[in-house]
């Protein structure tokens, strides 16, 4: 069996190949070891040193309100599988430096909640689980937040 797995590989591969039928089924058994290691490094978004780098940024948030209802969608086209994304909002202050300010990470770019006064400021970012995360993305921009009442 080849390896299957684009970038899978391992040292010595050509030498243990060149050492006839036993160096094929070694070959064979090793390859199949490495694209399987590959498969699980792309799928659970590793890198070779472990951990992952973060996902793309999301590309921005929408906001909207009613009746109190506050709803966040964080536009994130093409997100790798096993994205997250940390929500963070806060009440009446745009620079998120008050001890006011919720993180939630959510595991769908969709957040809702009932919040019973003031003006709502939001920003989001993307991780892995076991990634840092990207840049924050601002409903408004991060120069001029935009508030939801």
């Amino acid at each position: 069996m080849a390896l299957s797995q684009t970038g899978a590989t391992y040292r010595n591969r050509a030498y243990i190949l060149a050492q006839g039928r036993f160096g094929q089924l070694i070959a064979d058994a090793l390859d199949d070891i490495a694209s399987q290691a590959q498969a699980t490094q792309r799928q659970g978004n590793f890198s070779k040193a472990g951990t992952p780098s973060p996902p793309s940024a999301p590309t921005a948030v929408q906001g909207a309100v009613a009746n109190r209802v506050f709803t966040a969608s964080i536009i994130h086209p093409n997100s790798p599988k096993g994205t997250q994304w940390v929500l963070q909002y806060s009440l009446n202050d745009p620079q998120f430096g008050d001890t006011n300010t919720i993180t939630e990470t959510l595991m769908h770019p969709v957040w809702q909640k009932y919040l019973p006064n003031g003006t709502v400021f939001i920003r989001a970012a993307a991780k892995f689980q076991a990634s840092e995360q990207s840049a924050w993305v601002y409903l408004g921009s991060s120069a001029s937040p935009q508030g939801l009442s």
